[in-house]
């Protein structure tokens, strides 16, 4: 199902410019970010909505699909610092984004250009440039994205990211999953009223 799904979405999004490195990019990265949990690449397609680890997902099968090398690479990182604090958010969300520090896993696409990886962060869609977001609107193939969060490690490539990203999770203390859940729920609720 996932192929005829991934075809469609290069058929109708890309028109023409289906095997464009460029043009499979920002059709990713512009879908809307949002944390729900949901991690299945055809549901990210179905609500053009999802998380990072789903349209990581979404970026590297795409990638594949159009005969480009590519794999998932995860990271620890203090998610929150990677967020810039704006006047149009929240109270509470500002104070989370400026306070302690909120562990997460993040992911990036690490695609395979000639003899070299280069890494691609689809997190932000172009909604978010207003408020300081670094969204790689600008991204023309060749380098390294920006990517969303800064690592403090970064783990072997795995095929199952859902699965792994749940293991991963899991590990975190009760307290860090807490805050973890809360500032996603409170990023996401605020995204969707932009």
């Amino acid at each position: 199902m996932a192929i005829s799904t991934y075809a469609e979405f290069l058929r109708t999004r890309l028109k023409g410019r289906e095997h464009e490195l460029t043009a499979i990019y920002h059709a990713v990265r512009n879908i809307p970010y949002g944390s729900t949990g949901e991690r299945d690449p055809v549901k990210v397609l179905a609500n053009n909505f999802g998380s990072c680890s789903g349209k990581h997902i979404l970026l590297r099968d795409v990638l594949r699909e159009t005969g480009h090398e590519a794999e998932i690479i995860t990271m620890f990182t203090y998610f929150n610092h990677g967020v810039p604090s704006h006047p149009a958010m929240p109270e509470d969300l500002r104070a989370m984004i400026e306070g302690e520090v909120i562990c997460d896993f993040h992911h990036y696409v690490r695609k395979r250009q000639e003899n070299r990886w280069i890494k691609l962060d689809a997190t932000w869609h172009d909604a978010l440039i207003p408020y300081g977001f670094p969204v790689n609107q600008d991204w023309k193939g060749e380098d390294d994205t920006i990517l969303a969060a800064a690592p403090v490690r970064e783990y072997p490539a795995v095929e199952d990211l859902a699965a792994w990203k749940i293991e991963l999770i899991d590990q975190l203390t009760p307290e860090q999953r807490d805050k973890r859940a809360r500032f996603f729920t409170r990023l996401t609720e605020w995204m969707t009223t932009l």
